[in-house]
């Protein structure tokens, strides 16, 4: 199992960077289909237990990856407004309401709330990839460079990757090495708090250097790597928690070794919009 995990991080990581390299459109649309991906093994997942999330509802939630689409030039210049592109969620929405209603009329039982609610569940869980889409187009980011007139968005990225990946590479070894105090074993019983911490000082000695590196920022490298140490093992244990409550080992299969696609971006998914916001407030 193990060497079909770094099969498929010696693989995808560079295959994401390559997208990431030829531009923020590019690399929103590859990360708005992951989030269809995504979308569909979170609904199935809900289906197959017996739940009936809404569909319409959770489809709004891919506006999110797409923000990059939608305002490539900044909201002031662009065709949409945030007013018309909140209208679209709206609408999203009062059109889920309304078949949910038609639905619970026709077939005389009523699990309108829930199935709305799982809705808004299932979409805001899959707006989050558009924190990774908005990693590309930091507007506001005081950066050197490592290669002339690159894009701080590209480094921005890798960093972001790096720290996720040395964050639970290090968790993992370092709990199976000296692990001993459970951090959440109603959660994920395998997770210990020596991993934890573990993971947390490999992100921000990591993210200190390579902030430095690629973007001649060690501080905010180390704020970053602060981000992916607690962020990203919030969001694998959330996604544990999901997993936990519908009685599944993974949302897919699609990727080996990680299962699927929500399995592999658990973390990257709860650290990418920490660190825009955090990117947005160091500048």
């Amino acid at each position: 199992m193990i060497w079909k995990r770094w099969l498929t991080a010696v693989l995808g990581v560079p295959a994401l960077l390559i997208l990431c390299w030829l531009g923020p459109k590019v690399f929103a649309l590859t990360i708005t289909l992951v989030a269809v991906v995504g979308l569909g093994e979170l609904l199935a997942a809900y289906r197959k237990a017996g739940f009936g999330p809404s569909v319409l509802v959770a489809v709004s939630g891919l506006l999110g990856p797409m923000l990059p689409l939608l305002f490539p030039h900044g909201v002031r210049a662009s065709a949409i407004s945030l007013s018309g592109l909140a209208s679209v969620a709206l609408a999203l929405f009062l059109s889920g309401l309304i078949h949910e209603v038609t639905v619970a009329h026709r077939d005389q039982k009523v699990t309108t709330g829930a199935n709305v609610g799982l809705g808004m569940l299932c979409g805001g869980y899959i707006a989050l990839f558009g924190g990774i889409s908005m990693l590309r187009v930091p507007r506001n980011l005081d950066a050197v460079l490592p290669v002339a007139n690159a894009d701080a968005g590209f480094f921005l990225v890798l960093l972001v990757l790096c720290c996720v990946w040395a964050t639970d590479t290090a968790a993992y070894y370092v709990g199976n090495s000296v692990g001993s105090v459970k951090l959440a074993p109603a959660l994920s019983p395998h997770k210990t708090v020596e991993g934890a911490v573990g993971g947390f000082a490999a992100a921000v000695i990591l993210g200190a250097i390579l902030g430095h590196l690629l973007l001649g920022r060690a501080l905010l490298g180390w704020g970053i790597g602060a981000a992916a140490g607690i962020a990203g093992q919030l969001g694998d244990l959330f996604e544990s928690a999901l997993k936990r409550e519908l009685g599944i080992k993974d949302f897919g299969s699609i990727v080996p070794g990680h299962g699927g696609i929500l399995d592999r971006f658990d973390s990257l998914l709860f650290t990418a919009p920490a660190v825009w916001i955090l990117v947005l407030a160091l500048g």
